[in-house]
């Protein structure tokens, strides 16, 4: 413990909608960093869950990363929070504050969670990023500095090609199948045993009795992957309408950077694009039919290395 303490300390963390991970990382003199500690908690984006409870997260998992390091918590020199839904200065300000308080950091650098994708899985930290996993969203910085970005606009105004709408599309279709206005789909049978419902009226219950809970609808979207590997023509065509819109994501970032096919890196996380072999290759065959395949693509497993980079840049 004595030695941590003694030592440069960055941290990390990247907060989402689903889960919380936080990075502890010891840096060297010529500014490289080695990972000491990690730990994992729950849902942070204040957005969704509020402030109370996302700080309440993000504190357990940063206790639990010096934990794993065995060593007490304790100020470290630098911390960035790469947190989902922290897109405006509101709640920029309103993170930074929380871990000045409570005294996670001396230095405090909050940006959004799709700028540490970027960071930790460009070579420069220049291209675009995108997340498809409980929500969606695609950011993009230049050479020059200038950022932009697509989407984000939340479960209600936006998420395509997430795990949420993807579930939500299932059920949408699975409803029209019932009314005779769609046609019959095996994801009917496949949602209602899958919740223990016996019809799919029972859906509406199962939807409204905690609709703040996105991960646990954007979950039942591996019963659409499920059915579209069994050939059922809705299930294939929810993943088709989600892979263009997530192929739009990339292309509107793109296109506003002046970005060029096969010259620009292309970083991907999110529960989707990582555990959906299938889906990534389609989302990528669109992008090559828009003339704008990526040069390289990197699928980062791991987004709060990429802020512990961006505190070691600050560090530095």
């Amino acid at each position: 413990m004595t030695g941590l303490q003694s030592r440069q300390l960055v941290l990390g963390i990247d907060g989402g909608g689903t889960k919380t991970a936080a990075t502890l990382a010891v840096v060297s003199d010529d500014q490289n960093f080695h990972v000491v500690g990690r730990g994992t908690a729950g849902a942070s984006n204040l957005n969704a869950v509020g402030l109370d409870a996302a700080a309440s997260e993000l504190q357990r998992a940063v206790e639990l990363a010096f934990q794993s390091a065995g060593a007490e918590p304790h100020t470290v020199p630098v911390l960035c929070l790469g947190m989902a839904g922290a897109g405006r200065p509101v709640e920029q300000n309103a993170w930074a504050e929380w871990a000045i308080q409570n005294q996670i950091a001396k230095e405090v650098v909050v940006v959004t969670d799709a700028e540490t994708v970027l960071a930790a899985g460009t070579p420069t930290g220049t291209g675009v990023a995108l997340i498809a996993g409980t929500g969606s969203l695609a950011f993009g910085k230049g050479a020059d500095g200038t950022q932009t970005r697509a989407g984000g606009w939340g479960y209600l105004l936006g998420d395509e090609g997430s795990g949420y709408q993807l579930a939500i599309a299932a059920i949408k279709a699975i409803l029209r199948g019932v009314d005779g206005r769609g046609p019959e789909t095996v994801l009917q049978s496949r949602f209602l045993k899958a919740l223990n419902l016996n019809a799919p009226e029972e859906l509406i219950g199962y939807l409204y009795q905690d609709p703040g809970d996105r991960g646990r609808i954007a979950r039942l979207s591996g019963l659409v992957f499920e059915a579209a590997a069994d050939e059922d023509a809705v299930a294939r065509s929810i993943l088709d309408q989600g892979a263009q819109e997530l192929s739009e994501l990339v292309l509107a970032v793109a296109q506003r950077l002046h970005f060029k096919a096969d010259a620009y890196a292309l970083a991907l996380t999110g529960g989707i694009l990582l555990h959906q072999r299938d889906y990534r290759v389609s989302l990528l065959e669109r992008l090559a039919e828009q003339q704008l395949a990526p040069a390289t693509i990197e699928c980062v497993e791991d987004p709060s290395v990429g802020a512990v980079r961006i505190a070691v840049r600050q560090l530095g």
